[in-house]
């Protein structure tokens, strides 16, 4: 039994949280093929020759004898493959530049429900419909003071559709703290000075979210539908949250009964007084949303639906992570 995941080393961790899920489900049956150098000597032969360097890599996954390969994301040089059942592709960013090169993969999903038709038409009866983002219980965890600490927190990077709101928040004097690349050389650092933090990586945001009432979450421009990796990671943390309202939302949380939801700089300001005002609601949201998201949205769900007829799971392992 083979499994590669062919995917990028992101600091947001995803690929590392499915690997980990993969694992529990198919033990001593994963390799990682990393899409981007991970050593010193792969990152000079990458900077000489970036397309033999890629050329490579969909060598050797050709030259595999896996009896399932999950791609996160398509790289140039992949569209070099030849089709085979057991290629799937699970596109997270934007799926639109991407679908002209998926030939290779008889199976395709895609994280947004907003490009659904789209993605659905240009690679016809390949498409298995919307995968969401998930969290990983063993990472995405409560702090031992969640929803036991005050303010709002904002975790992530610039973004024009969320200037916005931020602008609007720090000059009506809201207690948020928002942590990305804002810090330090944005204009509202200068003149907001308590309110911004340099990024944190993955592993810490954990206990941030641990010192704050409730976390917030405006999607980034290219986000059409459903939601981002926040909210489920939130949901894990066991915070409450606000978020922004995209259509394909409510099926994955409840508005009002697992998260609470905004579509403006007003409304947003409005959910953020209801949670000052009632913390109990606070921790009734977290709660549930953790619930939902232990029973629904976790990597183990996710990894399960990606090797869907590819590769038997051992019954152990189902009954085990149920569990988890």
């Amino acid at each position: 039994m083979k499994i590669l995941l062919v995917a990028k080393p992101w600091r947001g961790g995803l690929a590392r949280y499915l690997q980990e899920a993969l694992e529990a489900l198919v033990p001593g049956s994963v390799e990682w093929l990393p899409t981007y150098p991970s050593s010193l000597a792969e990152r000079i032969a990458y900077r000489k020759n970036r397309r033999e360097w890629r050329s490579g890599l969909a060598k050797r996954v050709a030259e595999s004898d896996c009896n399932a390969a999950i791609f996160i994301n398509h790289v140039p040089g992949f569209e070099e493959l030849k089709p085979r059942d057991e290629y799937v592709l699970w596109i997270t960013d934007n799926p639109l530049p991407v679908v002209r090169n998926s030939t290779p993969y008889k199976r395709v999903y895609i994280t947004d429900p907003g490009y659904r038709e789209e993605v659905a038409v240009a690679t016809a009866n390949r498409f298995c419909g919307v995968l969401g983002f998930a969290c990983l219980p063993s990472v995405h965890t409560p702090g031992v003071r969640a929803n036991g600490g005050r303010g709002f927190c904002f975790i992530g990077n610039r973004d024009p559709k969320r200037e916005p709101y931020l602008r609007r928040l720090c000059h009506a004097g809201k207690d948020i703290r928002v942590y990305g690349n804002h810090f330090p050389f944005h204009s509202l650092c200068w003149r907001f000075p308590g309110r911004f933090r340099p990024s944190v990586p993955v592993d810490r945001m954990g206990s941030i979210y641990a010192r704050h009432l409730a976390s917030i979450n405006i999607h980034a421009k290219v986000v059409r539908g459903g939601t981002n990796m926040r909210t489920f990671e939130c949901a894990g943390y066991r915070i409450a949250q606000v978020v922004e309202r995209l259509p394909g939302l409510e099926a994955l949380f409840s508005p009002g009964e697992d998260i609470l939801t905004f579509q403006s700089p007003d409304e947003l300001m409005e959910q953020m007084a209801r949670l000052e005002e009632d913390r109990k609601l606070a921790r009734s949201l977290a709660v549930s949303a953790e619930r939902r998201a232990r029973a629904e949205h976790t990597y183990f769900h996710r990894a399960r639906r990606l090797l869907d007829g590819l590769v038997e799971i051992p019954e152990l392992s189902v009954t085990r992570l149920a569990k988890a």
